[in-house]
């Protein structure tokens, strides 16, 4: 063992890593267990997946051992769980029903946008607080969880649900992220918790309908606010339509 491995920045470089790792793993067991007609392990896998990017991220920055190779294999896991291997789940979950040519077509792009998505990411701006498009961790964790509480869904809102993730994934919208959600007020979990107790399904439904609107909705803001901006003042009206403190402004 080399002396860089050896150090404790070593060892907790290599715990990431492995986080990471396992990611990809239950990935790829998601994709098996679903060909084989484990459906719902396929789904709970990819649940495990969302919360082991969490994991890795988390500790690669409260450890300070982020690098690129890290990065880079962070891309790969996750271009394997919720790329494909979600993909692979909407497939076999609506095939059944779904014109063949259909659900081939909303797959396919499915896994493109996720691509798409995950290569804007590694070379664009990383934002503080929030993602340009919804992140492929939020969109398989949606399509998991919604295969787990309405595994009858009709094929058709299925198909449409896989189309209007794979826009909102390749979109400029802006969504949060999950550090800057738990710095939401105890309240909304409050609020979150009880409803869960109440109805499960629909509380996931609400909660997942109110973070895909979040996204358009903010973008609206952000332009109503650049455009009575331009108004007041003609001379910035030569910046782009996403002015705010997320995109920047004018240099």
């Amino acid at each position: 063992m080399s002396d860089s491995v050896a150090t404790p920045q070593g060892i907790r470089g290599m715990i990431v890593t492995g986080v990471t790792g396992l990611n990809l793993i239950l990935g790829l067991a998601a994709l098996l267990a679903t060909t084989i007609g484990w459906s719902s392990i396929g789904a709970w896998c990819l649940l495990a997946c969302v919360m082991l990017d969490f994991a890795d991220g988390a500790l690669a920055r409260h450890w300070k051992v982020c690098s690129d190779f890290g990065a880079q294999l962070d891309s790969l896991a996750d271009m394997t769980s919720f790329c494909i291997a979600s993909s692979v789940l909407t497939f076999y979950w609506f095939s059944p029903e779904a014109p063949l040519p259909w659900i081939i077509a909303a797959s396919a792009l499915y896994v493109l946008s996720g691509a798409i998505r995950l290569a804007r990411f590694n070379t664009g701006i990383k934002l503080e607080d929030e993602f340009k498009g919804m992140p492929t961790t939020a969109v398989a964790a949606l399509v998991a969880l919604t295969y787990l509480t309405f595994p009858q869904l009709n094929c058709w809102w299925g198909i449409a649900l896989v189309v209007l993730l794979s826009f909102l994934m390749v979109s400029v919208f802006p969504y949060p992220k999950f550090c800057r959600m738990m710095r939401y007020p105890a309240s909304f979990w409050g609020i979150l918790a009880v409803g869960a107790m109440i109805d499960l399904s629909w509380t996931i439904w609400l909660s997942a309908v109110a973070y895909i609107a979040s996204g358009p909705l903010r973008w609206l803001r952000f332009k109503l606010r650049a455009r009575s901006a331009a108004r007041k003042n003609p001379d910035r009206a030569r910046c782009p339509d996403l002015v705010g403190p997320t995109f920047g402004g004018c240099p």
